[in-house]
This record gives C-alpha cells, sequence and structure tokens, in this order.
C-alpha cells in the first residue's frame, strides 16, 4: 500500500469516526458551563481548585507535594542527576506510586468540561508535573509554541506554588496569529514569531496567568500561541494534564505518558467505564495511524 492510499484511509477513519461521535456533549452545571464558554470565545480559562471543589483535589495535591520535594532533591544533588537541567520534570519512580495525580486528571466533571468544548468524547493524554528553573533561559516550552496532537486539545495546568510576573507563568497569545489552516511552524522566540507574523505583538494581546498556589488555567494549546514565561526570580512548579479529541488526528504526536493507567492497575476499580475508556483510547487507534499523519 502506497503512503497516500494509507493517509486517505487513516483521513476516512477519523472523519467516519468523528461522525458518529458528534452527539456526546451532556449538560453542565452553571459553572462548568462557564468554563467551556471561556475557552471557545477566548481560549483560556483561570480558576482555582478550591472554586472547582473536585473530587480528589486534596489527595492530589498532597502527593503532588512529595514529588515536588523529591524534585526539590534531585535538583540540589547537581546537573549529573537531570536528564536535561533547561527541562526538569518528574519521573516514573517519583510518579509510580502516588496514583492520585494520574487519577485527578481522569475526574469526569474535567472530562466533560473538555468534551463539551471540543465536541467528542476525550481521549486522556496523562500529565507532565514541570519543575522549572528561574534560570531565564528561554527555550523548549518556554519559547511561543502551538501543540500538534489536533486541531483543538486542551491543557489544565496546576500551579503548586505562588506564580508572579517573574516566576514562570503561563502565556497565550489571545489573537489568532494565522488564518485559515493551522499553521505547522517551529517553536518561536518572541521576535522570530514577530518576524514570522509581519507585525508586532502587543502587551495587550498576552493573556499572563499569575496567581497563588492551587490556580487552574484551561487553555486550548493547539488554537493558540503559549509559552511558560521565562522564570528569572522564583523557581515554578506545575501539572499540566493533557486532554484530546477520542481519537485525537495526530496520535504520533502524542507522547507515552510518564507515568499510564497501567502503572496503577491497582487503582482501575476506582473508575468508571467513561473513565477507562478515556484513558485506553491508545487501545483503540490503529497501529497505521500511530506513524503516519494526515494532510
Amino acid at each position: 500500500m502506497s503512503t497516500d492510499v494509507a493517509r486517505r484511509n487513516v483521513e476516512n477513519y477519523y472523519n467516519i469516526l468523528r461522525a458518529q461521535r458528534r452527539d456526546v456533549p451532556t449538560a453542565l452545571s452553571e459553572a462548568d458551563q462557564r468554563i467551556v464558554t471561556a475557552l471557545r470565545e477566548a481560549g483560556v480559562y483561570q480558576t482555582r481548585l478550591e472554586d472547582l471543589d473536585l473530587v480528589g483535589s486534596e489527595q492530589m495535591l498532597s502527593q503532588a507535594r512529595d514529588v515536588r520535594r523529591d524534585i526539590e532533591m534531585r535538583v540540589a544533588a547537581g546537573p549529573a542527576h537531570l536528564d536535561d537541567p533547561y527541562l526538569i520534570q518528574a519521573n516514573k519512580i517519583e510518579l509510580k506510586d502516588r496514583p492520585d495525580i494520574y487519577l485527578f486528571g481522569l475526574n469526569e466533571r474535567l472530562l466533560r468540561i473538555v468534551e463539551n468544548y471540543l465536541g467528542l468524547p476525550v481521549a486522556f493524554g496523562g500529565f507532565n508535573f514541570f519543575y522549572t528553573l528561574a534560570d531565564g533561559c528561554e527555550r523548549g516550552a518556554r519559547v511561543w509554541h502551538l501543540d500538534g496532537e489536533d486541531e483543538s486539545i486542551v491543557k489544565i495546568a496546576i500551579y503548586l506554588n505562588d506564580v508572579g510576573e517573574d516566576g514562570g507563568p503561563f502565556e497565550m497569545i489571545r489573537s489568532r496569529l494565522f488564518k485559515g489552516a493551522r499553521p505547522y511552524t517551529r517553536p518561536a522566540r518572541h521576535e522570530k514569531l514577530e518576524r514570522i507574523i509581519g507585525r508586532n505583538i502587543s502587551a495587550d494581546e498576552i493573556v499572563t496567568c499569575t496567581g497563588p498556589t492551587g490556580s487552574v488555567i484551561f487553555c486550548d494549546t493547539a488554537r493558540y500561541y503559549h509559552r511558560g514565561k521565562p522564570a528569572t526570580g522564583q523557581n515554578r512548579t506545575a501539572i499540566f494534564f493533557n486532554y484530546y479529541p477520542r481519537p485525537p488526528r495526530r496520535p504520533y504526536f502524542c507522547g507515552k505518558p510518564i507515568v499510564g493507567l497501567e502503572d496503577f492497575a491497582g487503582e482501575t476499580h476506582r473508575l468508571t467505564d467513561y473513565q477507562r475508556q478515556s484513558a485506553l483510547w491508545r487501545d483503540n487507534v490503529p497501529s497505521i495511524a500511530k506513524y503516519l499523519l494526515p494532510r
């Protein structure tokens, strides 16, 4: 089978499956609907864990504090203990015995919010637990970029310390910089991005999400350019939960999470079928779709 034929087959697979699954949204509470509306109108919504009042929040935060302590010990031990000093995140050893962080990402309210925004069932892509050094370095996720898993995806960030202007806050450019088809551009520093679009990006166009410990940020990171502002005054610890349409159009870009449901087999009794389907979506993606990108 030629690559073009295989790619058309993959495209047909996605189109048929998505047409069958369009009628998924369920009624939400007024508070949760506000999040969906904000994502549709602005691409971002910020709140606090205490206001969301989600089941499992305290357990998640308790285990997250323990993970942060472990990372800080690793950082203090020196660069030899870090895979990449510019992209420090929790490893499997630090996460595998702390299931409540992963399970929090499968909270049904969060899944329903994302589902209503995307208009499709949700694929839960796990989470990344980042520890950002206040080194002022502009690289990796600290340059402007778009995520490529699909045309729309949602990331939910939770700050584990107070984050001010110099503490590496999440930032998003509220304007859609490109019209029409989604551009496939490489990450770019601020000045380079301005050269690409041919104009200056005004301060009013940038949403800077500062906030106290427990701040929660919902954002469509495939439609809007975003970054972690380079931290200069304080290290930042944050968890980013990843959500895609099920199935995502580009599973090739959906990296395998550091921990997944298979690492917490003893906890699956705590999940509904709906949650399991969101967690195990990779089991139902055709093998060829994992390696070919729809045009």
